[in-house]
């Protein structure tokens, strides 16, 4: 949608306090025309999450993804590759708070499906692998 353009456009230009706004009011919109657990009200919850982990707001950013992740399994199922972008950032949002071993589980989902879909040598997978490794690290699981 446009508002969510818009949201996009301030997202970028670090104008993360507008992109809210218009995040949250795109949310509201689609949930009132499409329903509050359609796949188009997913999208701007995730991105609205991107913005929240943006600013470091990892316990909003979490709930959002949490909810964004509920409706996309709901639609697509747990195994499906436009799940796994959502598994992949909520991973993150729980690395940074410190929740290493989930961290893991949902990144290894993620490798799963994107290997599944796109092949061992994608660069989703390495880009996972990648965060994966990271969260092992910070574990000192050298191994």
């Amino acid at each position: 949608s446009t508002l969510s353009n818009l949201a996009n456009v301030h997202q970028r230009q670090g104008d993360y306090d507008q992109a809210k706004v218009l995040y949250q009011r795109a949310v509201r919109i689609k949930e009132k025309h499409y329903g509050e657990d359609h796949v188009e009200v997913a999208s701007t919850l995730s991105n609205l999450a991107d913005v929240h982990r943006c600013q470091g707001d990892y316990d909003q950013a979490k709930t959002l993804y949490q909810r964004a992740l509920r409706i996309k399994q709901k639609h697509y199922g747990e195994d499906h590759v436009v799940v796994a972008p959502t598994l992949n950032n909520l991973a993150d949002v729980l690395d940074k708070k410190g929740d290493y071993d989930q961290a893991k589980l949902l990144y290894q989902h993620a490798v799963r499906i994107f290997e599944k879909h796109y092949g061992e040598d994608h660069v989703e997978v390495a880009s996972t692998l990648s965060n994966l490794a990271n969260v092992h690290q910070r574990q000192g699981d050298y191994d």
